[in-house]
C-alpha cells in the first residue's frame, strides 16, 4: 500500500527524470527507431492528460474552451520549482516561464538532452487531447535554448479586473478535485511511454526500455519510490474520478 507520506516525496524531479531515464534508453537501445517511439509515448501521455481534463470539465458543464483548459489543468507546484509572468492578457494571453522545474531537473541530473524532447510534444498534444480544435503557440523553451519558455494562448484573454477576478474565483471553487500529485503522473508517464514504445516496436523492446530505465530511477530515488511508481502505473489512466 502506497501512503500519504511516500505519495508526497514525488514532485516534478521525479517525474522529469522517469520522462529522460526512458527516453535514453529507447535511443540508446533501439536507435532512431526508439526515438521515435519515445516520441510516440510523449504525445500518448499529453493526449490522454488533455482528455481527462475534458471529462472533468464536460462534467461540470463547462465549454472545451482555452479558457476550460486553463482552469482544469491537474497539477501544481507545490515547491515552487517553477516561474512564470504574463507578458500580455490582450487580446490574447501570453506567458512566459523563466524558470522550468523540469529543465533545472534535468540539468542536475545530467539529462537534459534527453529530458528536452518532452518540451516538444507534451504541451501542443495536452491541448489537442482536451479539444483538437484549440491552439497553443509555443514561441520558445528553455530546455532547447531559448531564454523563457514562451506561450501564446489563442482564444484566451483577461480583458479587465473584473474577468481576472471571475477566472480566480472559478479556479477556487474547483477545490483542487481537478489535481493529480505527482506520483499519479509519473505512473502515468511510465505506462504512456512504455505502451507506445511496445505498439511501435515489440513488446520485448518494450520490456527491456522499462526494466532498465526502472533500474536507473532506482539508483536515483531509492527502492520504495521506484515500488510505488511501478504499483502506480497499473491503472486505467484514461479514466476520471469525478
Amino acid at each position: 500500500m502506497i501512503t500519504q507520506e511516500l505519495r508526497d516525496k514525488f514532485d516534478i524531479p521525479q517525474h522529469a527524470d522517469m520522462f529522460a531515464l526512458i527516453y535514453r534508453r529507447a535511443c540508446e537501445l533501439y536507435g532512431d527507431e526508439g526515438r521515435k517511439a519515445a516520441d510516440e509515448g510523449t504525445k500518448r501521455y499529453g493526449n490522454q492528460r488533455g482528455a481527462r481534463m475534458a471529462k472533468r470539465a464536460a462534467k461540470d458543464g463547462a465549454p472545451l474552451d482555452m479558457r476550460s483548459y486553463r482552469l482544469y489543468g491537474e497539477w501544481t507546484d507545490k515547491n515552487h520549482r517553477s516561474q512564470s509572468v504574463t507578458r500580455q492578457t490582450t487580446p490574447v494571453m501570453l506567458t512566459d516561464s523563466t524558470v522550468c522545474g523540469w529543465c533545472e531537473a534535468w540539468k542536475e541530473a545530467g539529462l537534459l538532452e534527453y529530458g528536452c524532447n518532452y518540451c516538444t510534444y507534451v504541451d501542443k498534444n495536452l491541448v489537442k487531447g482536451f479539444n483538437p480544435e484549440l491552439q497553443l503557440e509555443i514561441h520558445s523553451v528553455l530546455s532547447q535554448g531559448g531564454d523563457v519558455c514562451a506561450f501564446e494562448w489563442r482564444g484566451f484573454s483577461i480583458e479587465n479586473e473584473e474577468e481576472a477576478k471571475r477566472f480566480a474565483e472559478d479556479k477556487k471553487a474547483l477545490g483542487g478535485r481537478e489535481i493529480k500529485d505527482f506520483l499519479y503522473h509519473t505512473g502515468h508517464l511510465l505506462s504512456a511511454m512504455t505502451e507506445a514504445i511496445k505498439e511501435n516496436l515489440s513488446a520485448e523492446k518494450r520490456e527491456t526500455v522499462r526494466r532498465k530505465a526502472l533500474d536507473d530511477f532506482e539508483k536515483m530515488f531509492g527502492a520504495e519510490m521506484t515500488m510505488a511508481v511501478i504499483e502506480e502505473s497499473w491503472q486505467d489512466f484514461t479514466e476520471v474520478d469525478y
